[in-house]
C-alpha cells in the first residue's frame, strides 16, 4: 500500500475518532444541562395544552387528558430515560444530523423548526462570508509577505511588522463598530446592518448586488484585520527560508528574482504557509458570533446569539457546536493532508509508525 494513502486513511480515521469522543462529551454536558430545561418547557406545554381543553369536559375527562398529554410529552423528549441512553442516543443522531426540533420558530429565514434545516439556512451565508474574505486576506497577505521578506530590513518591511501586529492586535468587533461609524453613519454609504436580507423574489440581479453591497462592510472588517498578521507570518517564514543555503547558491548562480522566490522559496515554504492560512480561516470562523452580531450578518454566529436569547435552544446550540466542531475537525484534517502532500516526509514518518 502506498505511503501517501496509508498516511490519508490514518489521518482520517484519527478524525473520525476525535470527532466521535467531543460529540460524546458534547452530548453528555448538554444531557446534563438540558433535564431542567425540558422541564420547563414540559411544563409550558402543559399549560398550553390544559388552556386549550374542551371546556365542557368533566374533570374526570380533563385529568385523563391531562395526564395522558404529560405522559406523551416525556416519552416525545425522552426525559424518563437512563442518562447514558440518552447520551448515547444524543451522539448517535448527532453525528448523522439528526438533531431534532427547535423549541421555537423564531429565527430570520428559517422555513421549519427542524435544526437541521435552520442551520442549513444560516450556514451557506457564514461560508459565502468568511470563505470570501479569507481568500481576499490569505492571497493579500502571502503577497505582502513575500515581498517584505525580499526587502528585509528596509523601512517597507518595518512599516509592515508594525502593521501586521497592530491590525491582528485590534478586536475585529471594535474595528466593525469603527467602520459602522464610519461609512454607516458619518458618510451614508451602506446600511448600518445587513437586515433585512436580501431576498430572491426580487430578481437574481438585486438579489445578488444586494448581498454584496450588505457584505462591503463586514468582508472589509475582516480582511483588514487578518492579512497584517497573514502578511507577516509568511514574512518571517519566507525570510528563514531565504537565508538556507541553496538559495544563496541560486542566487550566485544568477537564478532571476522571481524563480528564487516563487520556484525555490515559496515552494519550500508552502506547508507552513497553507497550514497557518487554512488554522487562520478556522479561527475567523470561531470568531463569527461577535462579528455576525455586530453587522446582523444572519450566519451561524447570528443565530449563536439567537438560540441563547430564545430560553436557551438547546437543540440549535447543540447543532452549531457540532458544526463548528466538525469545521474544526475536517479542517485540521485537510491541513494535515495538504501539509502531507507537500511534504513527503510527513509520509515517510507515518509510514514508519503504520
Amino acid at each position: 500500500m502506498p505511503a501517501s494513502f496509508k498516511y490519508f486513511i490514518l489521518r482520517t480515521v484519527n478524525a473520525l475518532i476525535v470527532l466521535v469522543i467531543v460529540v460524546f462529551i458534547i452530548s453528555l454536558l448538554f444531557s446534563a444541562l438540558s433535564d431542567e430545561m425540558v422541564e420547563h418547557l414540559i411544563a409550558q406545554r402543559m399549560q398550553q395544552f390544559t388552556m386549550g381543553l374542551n371546556p365542557d369536559l368533566s374533570p374526570e375527562e380533563r385529568e385523563e387528558a391531562t395526564r395522558e398529554h404529560y405522559e406523551y410529552l416525556r416519552d416525545f423528549y425522552g426525559i424518563d430515560d437512563p442518562l447514558i441512553e440518552r447520551v448515547m442516543a444524543t451522539t448517535g443522531n448527532t453525528l448523522f444530523f439528526r438533531l431534532g426540533h427547535s423549541h421555537t420558530n423564531h429565527y430570520y429565514g428559517a422555513a421549519n423548526g427542524r435544526v437541521s434545516t435552520i442551520l442549513l439556512t444560516f450556514l451557506p451565508r457564514t461560508m459565502l462570508l468568511f470563505t470570501t474574505a479569507a481568500v481576499f486576506y490569505i492571497i493579500i497577505g502571502i503577497m505582502v509577505g513575500l515581498k517584505a521578506a525580499q526587502h528585509a530590513g528596509t523601512k517597507k518591511d518595518k512599516f509592515l511588522s508594525i502593521f501586521g501586529v497592530i491590525t491582528a492586535s485590534m478586536p475585529m468587533w471594535w474595528v466593525g463598530m469603527i467602520v459602522i461609524l464610519i461609512f454607516s453613519y458619518q458618510l451614508g454609504w451602506f446600511d448600518a446592518s445587513a437586515l433585512p436580507f436580501p431576498d430572491r423574489g426580487d430578481g437574481a440581479w438585486q438579489y445578488y448586488t444586494g448581498i454584496l453591497k450588505k457584505m462591503v462592510m463586514p468582508l472589509g472588517t475582516i480582511v483588514f484585520v487578518s492579512f497584517g498578521g497573514r502578511a507577516w507570518a509568511t514574512r518571517n517564514m519566507v525570510t528563514s527560508v531565504l537565508q538556507d543555503d541553496y538559495i544563496m547558491a541560486a542566487r550566485a548562480k544568477g537564478v532571476p528574482e522571481n524563480r528564487v522566490i516563487y520556484g525555490h522559496t515559496l515552494k519550500t515554504a508552502s506547508p507552513p504557509i497553507v497550514t497557518s492560512a487554512i488554522l487562520s480561516f478556522l479561527l475567523s470562523i470561531g470568531g463569527a458570533m461577535i462579528t455576525e452580531v455586530i453587522f446582523n450578518w444572519p450566519g451561524l454566529g447570528f443565530l449563536f446569539r439567537s438560540a441563547i436569547f430564545a430560553n436557551s435552544d438547546l437543540p440549535v446550540i447543540m447543532g452549531l457546536v457540532y458544526i463548528t466542531t466538525l469545521l474544526w475537525v475536517f479542517g485540521y484534517l485537510i491541513a494535515d493532508l495538504i501539509y502531507g502532500f507537500l511534504d513527503p516526509r510527513v509520509e515517510v514518518g507515518a509510514e514508519r509508525k503504520v
